[in-house]
């Protein structure tokens, strides 16, 4: 397939005209300039990596929760529509028995052939959190940090867990050590821990936060928090969650002022609701209220979730921060978390020889067209 007439966004700089040469499932060649061979025009609009997003629980309907290959797959299809190329299903802390039963379904979707967006794993969400910070979480089913008990869940999944959030401040390193050595990001969240705590796991290797300010203690001049640790620590990847809603755009600003593009991935954290009409759903076993794009806790009017996509994360991150230059937004859509996740290798940029995962947009940032491993999986 060629793909010509394109302002190709790669990792150091943009081709303001050239086209791309796919074969099978990579990217053959990349090449400035037009061409007379035959292929689809892409009539000057933006190609970029396509989007990953290492957070997100469902959406369309389905979530993790739906626990059947054909929901995953739902999902997977589905996504593609927001210019997402991959994503790591997140979940919510579950019984045990509920948890069994669904990472056997997701293990045998992991090992088909993907029909929409590539899904590289799970993220476990609950239930090594904090009570104090446990957002739309069930305070019941919580428990510490524990590698017996993750043991038991990776098992479950056919190793298919690569991240999990937890309380780092309710074990004693050996649960970030135990991650580290088994090639599961550790990724810090929902947890009340202080400034101080936190350089214990930091020293072990841990450089990946869960929705920064979101579940998690934050910056006060008494008591700084996980917030500030990640703020302060240049190294340290921090999720964000860019819809305008969790965090406002005038804390964006701060956000990318401090952190830089290097150390920021948009995410969406979006739920089952998200691309459904306004209206009661249930998260997990909560029930929640959908209006707009705010997910809700009936009971309480807690944020649970999300319901925005992640190309209107994008737009908002943009609107927030205008001066981001597109070799600086990619970073933050698709190469920090690929370099995290350890898959630079094969994905999150355009390169020769790494998958044709790619997004099309306009200029306003729309998504006009999703390619997946070569294969054209959503057309506007």
């Amino acid at each position: 397939m060629i793909l010509k007439n394109a302002k190709i966004v790669l990792e150091k700089e943009i081709i303001e005209n050239g086209w791309l040469e796919l074969e099978g499932k990579k990217i053959k060649s990349i090449n400035r300039g037009s061409t007379d061979l035959e292929g689809v025009d892409l009539k000057n609009n933006w190609l970029m990596p396509g989007f990953i997003d290492c957070h997100v629980h469902g959406g369309y309907g389905v979530d993790f929760e739906s626990g059947t290959i054909e929901a995953f797959e739902k999902f997977s299809k589905n996504v593609a529509i927001e210019g997402i190329t991959s994503y790591v299903q997140g979940s919510v802390t579950n019984s045990k028995e509920n948890n069994e039963k669904y990472l056997h379904q997701f293990a045998q979707f992991m090992k088909k052939e993907p029909i929409g967006s590539k899904c590289l794993g799970l993220h476990l969400e609950g239930p090594f959190i904090s009570k104090e910070k446990k957002g739309a979480h069930e305070v019941s089913l919580l428990e510490k940090p524990n590698i017996d008990s993750l043991k038991q869940l990776i098992k479950y999944s056919n190793d298919n867990i690569r991240i999990v959030t937890y309380a780092a401040d309710l074990q004693d390193g050996s649960f970030t050590k135990y991650m580290l050595e088994n090639n599961i990001l550790p990724s810090v969240g929902h947890t009340n821990m202080r400034f101080d705590q936190c350089y214990k796991d930091y020293e072990i290797g841990f450089r990946h936060v869960t929705h920064l300010f979101n579940g998690m203690s934050g910056v006060s001049q008494y008591e700084p928090g996980l917030a500030t640790f990640s703020l302060y620590q240049d190294d340290i990847l921090c999720e964000v969650i860019t819809d305008g809603i969790h965090i406002e755009k005038d804390t964006l600003k701060l956000i990318y002022k401090i952190k830089g593009p290097e150390n920021i991935c948009i995410i969406t954290d979006a739920m089952n609701a998200k691309g459904l009409p306004d209206g009661e759903y249930k998260l997990g076993n909560l029930e929640v209220i959908k209006k707009g794009m705010k997910v809700s806790l009936k009971s309480s009017g807690v944020l649970a979730g999300a319901g925005a996509t992640y190309d209107h994360n994008v737009r908002t991150m943009i609107e927030a921060n205008p001066e981001i230059k597109m070799p600086d937004l990619v970073k933050m859509t698709s190469i920090n978390i690929a370099k995290q996740l350890k898959i630079f290798s094969q994905r999150g940029s355009i390169e020769e020889n790494k998958f044709a995962d790619l997004v099309v947009l306009n200029n306003d940032l729309q998504v006009l067209k999703t390619i997946v491993e070569g294969k054209v999986i959503y057309e506007k």
